[in-house]
């Protein structure tokens, strides 16, 4: 500890600050003081330098040295407490917990104590966190061996705790699979032994985009793991929750539900469910690949993500709920045609109800994160208005939907389909269910239009509660009583002119002229004599001002007490709510693939997935007219018209087309990248339970998506633009199978040509041959087309083009065969290059190709093939010749004849 915060140099408060600041010396104390939350020492700069607030100080210590100080007012820390977070910093909020205006008596030090810890991954708040963003926590524990991992992932908005447990037979198979997961979890936070190899250190900090939170090594012991999640949960055993056999899973699972229930200084007995995933049950798309395809985020700041083009849901569970789909699109086919034969329903509807479903669920609010915060008991009475909304609107929902589904439903006689399950979730306000009674409550509890906030008071509504109806009575209308009580005094006493008045000095009085004061009855006590009157109180009269002036702390206290135990009463009910949410957000998404299905421009096909039994079945494809919805968005906001967009035909692995690898080729800017680009979104779509935009699709056993399209230099690493695109092609081709779809566009272009061609095409055979998975491979190496027309696996398809009076037209339009034609200049006149420069390159591509065609027959004979023919004798003699010159030796004149030397013998022989 520094000089100047040693313990015994300051005063009793900053002591108090002190005692409280050493058990978070790694996080921003908000120190509350009065209309203020306060940072001192190095708190206070870190601060004042993220927030742009003056520093200050506070005084001097004992030895004279100054006390820096930053503070943000209270009633507006939200904004500040976020920047502070968004920032990479952890912020205790440390409370005042005592009033001493209620104990006037206490001299001592205000008590104070820490009651929530904010951290990226355990926000609630909406105030607090990122429009787009979910809050969550992961935690990882590694077997001794480093052959296993658990990962446990706590989300205290739906209190779910989502566990894996991944084992493998080597540590680079770990990796692999352990940076899958961790992309589909995609975490604000990750919890991590503090005595965590470097090693794995190194690998999550590169896996990863969010800080590594290390935890004390104490929290990673297996043994207390099990007994803390079945105290807990309540139960004598975790088979329920499908986690007893996978006890590194358990381990993750403890150290997120400890750390959430430190951060919120709470025993988050909301937090009841656990499930299990694995990365088998969900298509993989790597990091890479999600980023090629453009799926959450665009490549140019200027650019459109998947997402910003499919996301039509209403409601902000429903939002995210897609992504999570995105994330994690299935490979369980009947899973898929449940969420198909849901939106195919909803697609059917016709324009007025369909318009009215989307109404329904736009008026209905967060409901997730709102549960979060009732289990939290921070929950505001605006929350608690929405949630009363909100289930109103479920509930005409349910209506609605029964009503509109009706026939639908009855003519498949399944109660097992995903409509109806999820319709069974709704409220039905009808019945004496949980729901009504929530709403009941709800409505009788909380006024129409509450406060922000409980700290002032006025959110609960007249009739609740009979004494603080008495004490908001007294207190709202106590002149009236005071003109009561002087009433009854001018009858009894015949005191017609008795006043009755209040003052700071005097409090409540009643006031009679110095005539009438010689008449004053008996319990008239005197209080204040003026000029011409006198002033007195009674018993009665100091009573009713005593109660006056405790009667609005006393409100607020009550009113706060009764709104907590009403949070305690919703809270009891919160399994209702979060599993409403769930089904909110369900039909939101289900609703969102409808809405994409019913464009009336546009076709929407419903995807087929081939039904086989055999487990190593090979993937295969079949796309009639696909589309890139993207691209089609785009050139839509352009032009107003989507009859810019070719429509293609995809077909890899059937019966009909056996092959495995499509060679494509054709100029730059003919289509090749959006074309492959298009195949893979239509399969994510898909596998998501989406129609998709095609006139037919079938697919079979894809389970992984790879790309590699595009790459820039990696300046941070050192990785230049062929050693990203080698990196990407290396992960490729050790990971890839039979079930994979592969995209691959211009490899080998980052180095010479030679040594890019080669490259290129020992990359289709290893693809065809040896992993035969699904390729679609776009090259301007045209020196591929002729092995590939040769081979089984293989086959060629370009894009069409024509050239009209020297101007190039691209139709975007795929097709059988190879082109030998890159246009490139054409391409870089459209671009604007200058003519002069153009006619130069020319010129330049016209000498070459003629020196190319004069040495064309001595290349042909020069060319070996790998294989066990012979080589003629001819080519023999100038192999043996060139064997046996030394160059260094040869004067130019004597090089230059030895040319025409092998010329000659070439010739002859």
């Amino acid at each position: 500890m520094s000089n100047i915060t040693k313990f015994e140099n300051h005063t009793p408060m900053m002591q108090q600050y002190l005692t409280i600041k050493a058990d978070y010396p790694q996080a921003l104390v908000l120190y509350r003081m009065g209309d203020f939350y306060e940072l001192f020492f190095d708190d206070a700069k870190i601060a004042s330098e993220i927030l742009g607030i003056t520093l200050t100080k506070r005084g001097l210590d004992k030895n004279g040295n100054n006390i820096p100080m930053a503070g943000v007012p209270f009633h507006a820390s939200d904004n500040y407490i976020a920047r502070l977070i968004t920032a990479g910093q952890t912020v205790v909020i440390c409370e005042q917990v005592e009033d001493n205006t209620q104990n006037p008596q206490n001299k001592g030090i205000m008590q104070r104590k820490v009651v929530r810890t904010l951290t990226a991954g355990t926000l609630t708040d909406d105030n607090l966190i990122t429009q787009g963003q979910t809050p969550t926590v992961i935690a990882l524990s590694f077997a001794k061996n480093q052959l296993a991992v658990g990962i446990a992932q706590l989300n205290l908005a739906q209190g779910h705790i989502q566990v894996q447990q991944i084992q493998t037979d080597n540590i680079e198979k770990l990796k692999y699979e352990l940076y899958q997961a961790l992309l589909r979890f995609d975490p604000s936070e990750c919890l991590i032994d503090e005595n965590l190899s470097t090693n794995w250190i190194d690998f999550l900090q590169d896996s990863l985009r969010c800080p590594l939170i290390f935890q004390p090594h104490s929290h990673f012991l297996i043994n207390n793991a099990h007994q803390h999640l079945c105290q807990h949960l309540q139960v004598n055993t975790l088979a329920g929750f499908g986690i007893d056999d996978i006890p590194l899973a358990q381990l993750s699972a403890s150290v997120v539900l400890h750390y959430g229930k430190q951060t919120q200084q709470s025993s988050l007995p909301y937090v009841q469910q656990i499930s299990v995933e694995n990365n088998q049950d969900f298509l993989q798309i790597d990091a890479v690949s999600q980023q090629n395809l453009e799926i959450f985020t665009p490549v140019l700041a200027s650019g459109i993500s998947l997402l910003s083009v499919i996301d039509h849901c209403q409601t902000p569970m429903g939002k995210r709920l897609l992504v999570h789909h995105l994330r994690r699109p299935l490979l369980n086919t009947a899973m898929i045609n449940q969420r198909l034969t849901a939106v195919e329903t909803l697609k059917q509807l016709p324009d007025n109800q369909h318009h009215t479903l989307i109404e329904l669920l736009k008026n209905i609010y967060d409901i997730e994160r709102i549960s979060g915060r009732i289990g939290l008991l921070s929950a505001r009475p605006t929350d608690l208005i929405k949630l009363k909304l909100s289930l109103e609107q479920s509930a005409k929902l349910n209506i609605f939907l029964t009503h509109s589904l009706q026939n639908n439903l009855t003519k498949t006689q399944d109660n097992t389909s995903l409509l109806t399950m999820l319709l069974a979730q709704l409220p039905d306000l009808n019945t004496n269910d949980d729901f009504a009674n929530l709403l009941n409550l709800l409505t009788n509890a909380i006024i129409d239009e509450p406060p922000a906030h409980i700290r002032d008071g006025g959110m609960i509504k007249q009739g609740f509660n009979e004494e603080l109806d008495k004490l908001k009575y007294l207190h709202d209308n106590v002149e009236q009583k005071l003109e009561q009580l002087a009433q009854q005094q001018r009858q009894d006493y015949h005191l017609n002119y008795l006043k009755v008045g209040f003052n700071k000095v005097s409090g409540f009085y009643f006031e009679l002229t110095s005539q009438q004061a010689k008449n004053a009855p008996a319990h008239f006590i005197r209080r204040q004599t003026l000029k011409n009157a006198e002033r007195f109180t009674t018993a009665e009269l100091k009573t009713l001002e005593e109660a006056y002036l405790s009667a609005q702390s006393q409100a607020l206290s009550l009113e706060k007490q009764l709104y907590e135990d009403l949070l305690k009463q919703l809270q009891q009910r919160l399994d209702k709510l979060q599993q409403l949410s769930k089904t909110i957000a369900y039909l939101d998404v289900l609703t969102n693939w409808s809405i994409l299905a019913r464009q009336s421009n546009q076709i929407w096909c419903r995807p087929k997935f081939i039904q086989n039994d055999e487990k190593n079945s090979p993937a295969s494809i079949e796309i009639t007219a696909g589309r890139h919805l993207v691209v089609e968005h785009s050139l839509q906001k352009q032009s107003g018209s989507l009859e810019h967009f070719v429509a293609n035909d995809c077909i890899l692995g059937t019966q009909t087309q056996p092959e495995r690898l499509m060679l494509i080729t054709g100029p730059n800017m003919g289509g090749k990248s959006t074309y492959m680009r298009q195949v893979a979104l239509i399969v994510l779509l898909a596998c998501c339970g989406s129609f998709v935009p095609a006139q037919a699709v079938t697919l079979g056993h894809i389970k992984q998506i790879f790309t590699r399209i595009g790459s820039a230099d990696d300046l941070a690493s050192g990785k230049s633009t062929f050693m990203v695109e080698m990196i990407e092609t290396a992960n490729i081709m050790n990971q890839a199978n039979a079930n994979s779809l592969v995209l691959m566009d211009e490899v080998g272009r980052g180095t010479s040509t030679q040594d890019g061609l080669a490259i290129a095409h020992a990359c289709i055979h290893y693809l065809a041959d040896k992993l035969n998975c699904l390729t679609l491979f776009a090259t301007h190496y045209f020196e591929l087309t002729e092995p590939v027309e040769n081979h089984a696996k293989m086959f060629n398809q370009h894009l069409v083009t024509q050239e009209i009076n020297g101007q190039l037209l691209l139709l975007h339009q795929i097709a059988k065969g190879s082109t030998h034609r890159s246009f490139g200049l054409h391409v870089a006149k459209m671009a604007g290059v200058p003519m002069t420069l153009l006619q130069q390159a020319k010129n330049y591509l016209e000498n070459q190709q003629n020196n190319h065609h004069n040495g064309e027959s001595i290349n042909q004979q020069l060319s070996i093939n790998f294989d066990n023919s012979p080589i003629p004798s001819n080519i023999q003699s100038v192999i043996d010749t060139l064997q046996q010159l030394n160059p260094d030796d040869l004067t130019p004149k004597q090089a230059l004849e030895f040319i025409y030397s092998l010329k000659e013998l070439l010739k002859n022989q």
